[in-house]
């Protein structure tokens, strides 16, 4: 079957209205479910303006998943919000595949995720890479060096908060090579690739001396009182690490997997 060819005056929202108006006339998706459908789609027809593409013919996967990205994953937005916008673009493409616009579907070549627990999806290779320059060029005080030092240890080593505020000073080998992680099997030996053993050499140097003030303290990461730093506070240091990189949504759990995408389920319909 040959795909029809929009005319040059159609507009990209005619499409978009025409499948509003069959939904409303199928009667099967509720008025919260309109809406949805309508916010994302014509967030959708000015992406593909912007981007040169004025026919639904010329879109295709990649067209959609570099909409995903932009408006999905690199504003930080939920697993949920990822599906539920898939889920609406599976639901259009098909209407204009029944309605011989177009011959394939091309939002069936995007991804589902899985949900996680932090049901947030990691940071981009472009946000990750900027978070790392600003570690870089973080000032080497005490705290500064703290901080240059938790964002390698989650973005290099992928440690949970809670390992990461779990560490102690005997959980570093002579050589600062390598580090003793607790993991729920038992203790994981990490050997550490350059730039965190330097973050940490440096730390121990520079930084956790000038913290600490009980000798009998072997925490490794310390808050600015000289006690072992918690799970929360690491958290809201995370959180104003991200607000001063321009990374609002910055946490560990995005942090610390890996730049990509999650888990997902490729081809499933909708």
């Amino acid at each position: 079957m040959n795909a029809r060819t929009d005319a040059p005056s159609e507009a990209l929202e005619i499409w978009v209205l025409r499948f509003l108006d069959a939904r409303i006339a199928a009667e099967d998706a509720a008025p919260s479910t309109l809406r949805s459908y309508r916010h994302v789609l014509l967030r959708l027809v000015r992406f593909l303006e912007a981007h040169g593409l004025h026919r639904w013919t010329e879109v295709d996967a990649s067209s959609l998943q570099r909409f995903l990205d932009e408006s999905v994953l690199q504003r930080g937005r939920s697993v949920h919000t990822w599906n539920q916008r898939l889920a609406v673009l599976r639901a259009f493409f098909r209407f204009l595949v029944r309605e011989g616009l177009i011959v394939e579907n091309p939002a069936l070549a995007l991804s589902w995720h899985l949900p996680t627990r932090s049901s947030r999806l990691p940071l981009p290779p472009d946000q990750r890479q900027h978070l790392m320059d600003f570690a870089a060029s973080l000032p080497e005080t005490p705290l500064g060096l703290r901080d240059r030092l938790i964002l390698h240890l989650i973005s290099k080593l992928g440690l949970q908060a809670s390992q990461a505020v779990a560490l102690a000073l005997e959980d570093i080998d002579r050589k600062g090579e390598r580090l003793w992680i607790r993991t729920r099997a038992g203790l994981r030996v990490q050997t550490l690739p350059a730039p965190v053993r330097e973050a940490l050499i440096l730390y121990l140097q520079a930084g956790r001396p000038r913290l600490v003030r009980d000798p009998h303290n072997r925490a490794l990461l310390l808050n600015h009182r000289g006690d072992p730093l918690t799970r929360q506070g690491l958290w809201r240091a995370m959180r104003t690490l991200g607000r001063r990189a321009g990374l609002p949504e910055l946490s560990p759990e995005r942090l610390r997997q890996p730049p990509g995408l999650p888990l997902s389920i490729p081809g499933r319909e909708a």
